[in-house]
């Protein structure tokens, strides 16, 4: 008797080597060991300590950036958002909690404060998702178009909001009981946004919410004829986003305990490059999550172990730039070969 047919294991080893979230998996090792073999401290528990804090917002944005590339559309406002989003939260605390009292060892209505200001900063985030929303899903501009203009938009109204300087006398409890608390050695924020992208997985693999998003982004016209409203679905996107992008917000405020009106100018490229990296289509109708986040995580490694072997801050960019041209170089070949 002859086995023709393969056995389960091969199978899933032919699936493994043809998942994209497989190769980005065998890239990310291969950076961190190149890292930890050009520098010793790339490994210490530190540092990595410093990747999962800095790159929780970015591995966040990623992943819900991957569901709206799924839908063949995206939001390179996300920076201007998390900014605004920043600001809203942090002057909530502030007008809640009031000025800091050197002799106090607490300030007053600091959890209260730090509770509203969260809520206020994903409440920004929201709004201003929905106002993507309904520029794409209603008025039907490109979400490209929409995005950029909200780009300018929400950093104007940041520095409007802001009078064009930092927020400060934010409460330091913030950072005590989230911003910079661990848990048995991980990030709180870190955990946090483990537990988001875990649910953000669920409804897009175990859910007709994932199926539809995807039907959305393969073919709009066809979504629509058999039923699904994708115009509802693209605004509960954007607004998706926007939240997760005013988490991102109040994270970063609870991180540095002050917010910053000029930063995050590429949060928008590391979120999109994390996302199509990780396997999701500028074209719509794929994604991945763990795809994203690994991807976003690729990404943090490179910026944080260029810093480690002592290479210029700028050199960040170009290595993340240059990570996302080849991306969608191989999307678009990946693209071609499945249509021919």
């Amino acid at each position: 008797m002859t086995a023709s047919t393969p056995t389960l294991p091969a199978t899933r080893m032919q699936a493994l080597r043809g998942s994209t979230t497989f190769w980005i998996a065998v890239v990310n090792v291969i950076a961190i060991a190149t890292f930890a073999f050009a520098s010793p401290n790339f490994l210490q528990p530190g540092n990595i300590q410093n990747i999962l804090f800095g790159g929780s917002q970015i591995l966040l944005l990623a992943a819900g950036m991957s569901l709206l590339l799924g839908a063949g559309e995206l939001d390179i406002s996300l920076g201007s958002n998390v900014v605004v989003s920043s600001v809203v939260g942090a002057k909530v605390m502030v007008a809640v909690a009031g000025a800091p009292d050197p002799a106090a060892a607490h300030q007053p209505d600091a959890t209260l404060a730090i509770l509203l200001g969260a809520l206020a900063s994903v409440a920004a985030g929201l709004i201003f998702g929905a106002v993507n929303g309904f520029l794409v899903a209603r008025l039907g501009l490109s979400s490209f178009i929409a995005t950029l203009g909200m780009l300018g938009v929400g950093a104007g109204f940041a520095l409007v909001i802001s009078n064009g300087t930092n927020v400060v006398n934010i409460p330091p409890a913030v950072q005590e009981n989230f911003g910079l608390l661990t848990f048995y050695g991980l990030p709180v924020p870190a955990i946090l946004v483990a537990v988001i992208v875990v649910l953000l997985w669920f409804f897009l693999t175990k859910t007709r919410f994932g199926v539809r998003v995807l039907a959305i982004g393969s073919s709009r016209q066809a979504a629509d004829r058999v039923g699904i409203r994708s115009r509802r679905y693209v605004f509960g996107l954007f607004v998706l986003l926007g939240g997760l992008a005013g988490l991102a917000g109040f994270v970063d405020v609870s991180r540095f305990a002050t917010t910053n009106l000029s930063g995050h100018t590429d949060t928008a490229l590391a979120a999109i490059a994390g996302a199509v990296i990780g396997g999701a289509s500028l074209w719509g109708g794929r994604a991945s999550i763990p795809g994203a986040v690994l991807g976003a995580l690729l990404a943090v490694v490179l910026q944080n172990g260029l810093v480690i072997v002592g290479l210029p801050v700028f050199y960040q960019q170009i290595a993340v730039g240059a990570v996302l041209i080849v991306a969608v170089y191989i999307d678009i070949r990946s693209s071609k070969r499945s249509t021919s």
